[in-house]
This record gives structure tokens, C-alpha cells and sequence, in this order.
């Protein structure tokens, strides 16, 4: 029998909660505790500070403490690769040290600089926790000319790293479908924590979303604006919004110069996502691009009908249109209006989509994801 797999993942930093952090705790803690993995992680920069999610105490924690490195005076550019090729030296004592059977790094940056050209013979893995298209929108976005273009020219030069991995794993075929990235490409979707013991009543005249107001991608302003446009047919309606970020001051304006005060309701962030949802009886989703959002995927969990646009990437793959949820072209508002409504209007097709919601989120289940990186790591290695 095999000696059981030894896995490194290497992460900036475990210090502020967040998406991938969150993946990247469940995921590994699963490979612990359920597939007897012997599972490291290796920290760039977590300033000493404690771990933002719970890991699991079987998991070896290594923080690199390479802050030191970025002291004193900066030079632009060269401190940048100065740094690159310090990581790297570090990283490859490590690796020597803790001798993995896979590498896996999950965010951009100095990694994709260093994990493909140190520890050759150790296959390599580089996990995609965003998509393209997120990142054409954030350029799109950005203010400064200057930074726009310093930004386009970053990620030209990673994408060209990308391919130097053993492996890309992709969160939706979308991505891959669209993508040249090549023909190491996998998709693996993120999987959710809990299933929900019990479902929303769909009975609570309540349109939920979720998400970062950190700048406009999720498209709260739109919300907002088709809210006004259907208050007068649904008064006892609200819109409920969660999550907070610079933009969190624009969109209360926005909602008092609308006189929609009593009517779209920000509550911030908030620790009670599970329990919101299940007081609601509608998703909705206005994004101009995402990844794979699990916000999607655990709404549904929940028993919630989901209306969303058709960004790139991700709705497409979570809701099946007219099934368990609609899916609208994008910035398509009167279409998106049209369904929004049907669904408020009726109480039957929202508990008839609900259920196919719940039942199809199914897939995104622990023991229907892990034993894709199993295979993975199978093929990768030739353990079993």
C-alpha cells in the first residue's frame, strides 16, 4: 500500500477571511480528516497573525514570515524580483524539507513566478479561483489610465506562467470552453460547507443578494434601479442586501435619493448568511463577472429560486434556466425585471423552482467534489 498523500498548498496569506481562504480551509481540512492526507501550507506573509478560519490542528501550518523581505528601501521593479528570487529560495529549502508529492499555489502573484521552476520532478497544480472575465472587468474599472495598463501588462506576463504547471484546475467549464490556457486544463468546482437540515418556506415577501461592495461589479446599483421600477406592483415587497465595502456609502445615497429607504434595505455584512436565506424566498444576482459564486450555490441550497444574468463565469454552470432559477442575458433589465416578478407573483413556481434549487444543489456536495482532486492527485502522482 502507498504511503498516504502529502499535498502543499502554498497561499499569501491566511490572515482576512474571504472566498478563497474559505474554499481553501474546507477543502483541506476534508483531505485530513476524511482521506488521511498529510496536508502543509505554506504562508507568504501572515505577519504572525492568527488563522482566519478554522484548520484543522492535523494540518501543518508554515508561516514563511517574508515580510522582512519588502523593508527598507524599495526600488519599483527590481525590489519586486528581488523578492521573486528570495521566495524562491526559501520555498525550495521547504519543499526539500517537507519533500510533497504535489504542489498546489491558489493565488496569483509571486507564486506563479516561483512554484514552476523550483522542486523539479514534483507535479504542479495552479488552482483558478477567479475568471478572466473578472479580471477584464476589474481593469475596466479602475479609475487611472496608468494603472489600467500596468495592470493589463501584469497579467499578460502570469498568463504566460500559467502553463509552465503540470495542471490548471478551472472552476467552470465556461472558463475552459472560452480559454486558451491549453490542454492541462481540469475543472474542479469549490465545493459548499453544510447542507441545510431544512429549506426556506418561500413564503416571506423577501428578495435577497449578497455580496462585496468594494467597487460596482456586483451590480447593486442595478438592483437598486429595478426595485424602483417595481415597488408600485409589490409595496409589501423588500430587497435585502448584505455585504459592505467602499461603494457601501454610494448605494445608501442612491437608495434616499430614490426615496426607497423602507424598501431596499443594506444590513451590511453579516455572520447569519445561512439563516437570512432561509427568511427569504428569492435570489438574485446582477454581476457583470464572477467565478463560480457559491453565494449562487448556497441560496439554492437553501431552497431559494435564483434569478441572475449570464456573466461570465459560473451562473450558467449553477442554475438551470427555467428549471431551478433564470438565467438573463446580461444587462438584459427588462428581462430580468419580467422574471424577477413572475416569480414574486407566484408563490406556486417559487416553491416548484425551490425545490429543484435544493435537489440540484446537491452536486456541489463534499463527496461529489473530492474525489475529483483525488483523481487528480492519482493521475498526477501515480498513488493510489
Amino acid at each position: 500500500m502507498d504511503k498516504k498523500m502529502k499535498i502543499a498548498y502554498c497561499i499569501g496569506s491566511l490572515a482576512k477571511p474571504g472566498g478563497t481562504e474559505r474554499v481553501l480551509a474546507s477543502k483541506v481540512n476534508y483531505m485530513v480528516d476524511k482521506l488521511g492526507y498529510d496536508v502543509h501550507i505554506l504562508i507568504i506573509d501572515q505577519h504572525r497573525a492568527p488563522l482566519c478560519y478554522d484548520f484543522s490542528p492535523n494540518i501543518h501550518i508554515h508561516d514563511m514570515n517574508t515580510s522582512s523581505l519588502q523593508k527598507g528601501k524599495t526600488i519599483p521593479g527590481l525590489t519586486y524580483w528581488m523578492n521573486v528570487f528570495r521566495i524562491r529560495k526559501l520555498y525550495d529549502q521547504k519543499f526539500k524539507e517537507i519533500k510533497p508529492d504535489v504542489i498546489l499555489a491558489v493565488e496569483r502573484g509571486y507564486h506563479d513566478y516561483v512554484i514552476p521552476y523550483i522542486s523539479p520532478g514534483i507535479p504542479k497544480v495552479r488552482e483558478f479561483h477567479f475568471s478572466k472575465g473578472a479580471v477584464r472587468l476589474r481593469a475596466k474599472l479602475m479609475k487611472s489610465f496608468k494603472t489600467r495598463i500596468r495592470y493589463k501588462i501584469l497579467y499578460a506576463m502570469l498568463y504566460k506562467q500559467f502553463k509552465k504547471y503540470n495542471r490548471l484546475v478551472l472552476l467552470t467549464q465556461g472558463d475552459q470552453d472560452a480559454e486558451n490556457y491549453g490542454n492541462n486544463t481540469i475543472v474542479v468546482e469549490n465545493m459548499i460547507e453544510a447542507y441545510p437540515k431544512t429549506s426556506s418556506l418561500l413564503n416571506e415577501k423577501k428578495v435577497i443578494s449578497i455580496g462585496s461592495m468594494n467597487d460596482d461589479r456586483k451590480g447593486f446599483d442595478k438592483q437598486i434601479k429595478i426595485w424602483k421600477t417595481i415597488v408600485k406592483s409589490f409595496p409589501d415587497w423588500t430587497l435585502d442586501i448584505y455585504g459592505d465595502g467602499i461603494r457601501f456609502s454610494h448605494y445608501k445615497k442612491m437608495i434616499e435619493e430614490e426615496q426607497l429607504q423602507n424598501k431596499v434595505i443594506l444590513h451590511g455584512r453579516s455572520n447569519e448568511i445561512p439563516q437570512k436565506l432561509k427568511e427569504s424566498s428569492i435570489f438574485i444576482m446582477t454581476s457583470e463577472a464572477e467565478g463560480l459564486p457559491m453565494v449562487l450555490i448556497e441560496a439554492m441550497s437553501s431552497g431559494l429560486p435564483c434569478v441572475s444574468y449570464d456573466c461570465p463565469t459560473g451562473p450558467s454552470d449553477i442554475i438551470k434556466d427555467g428549471e431551478d432559477g433564470y438565467l438573463i442575458k446580461l444587462n438584459d433589465e427588462s428581462s430580468f425585471k419580467e422574471k424577477l416578478q413572475e416569480l414574486m407573483a407566484n408563490e406556486k413556481l417559487r416553491k416548484e423552482m425551490g425545490t429543484k434549487a435544493r435537489k440540484n444543489a446537491k452536486r456541489y456536495l463534499p463527496e461529489n467534489i473530492m474525489p475529483k482532486w483525488e483523481k487528480l492527485f492519482q493521475e498526477l502522482t501515480g498513488k493510489s
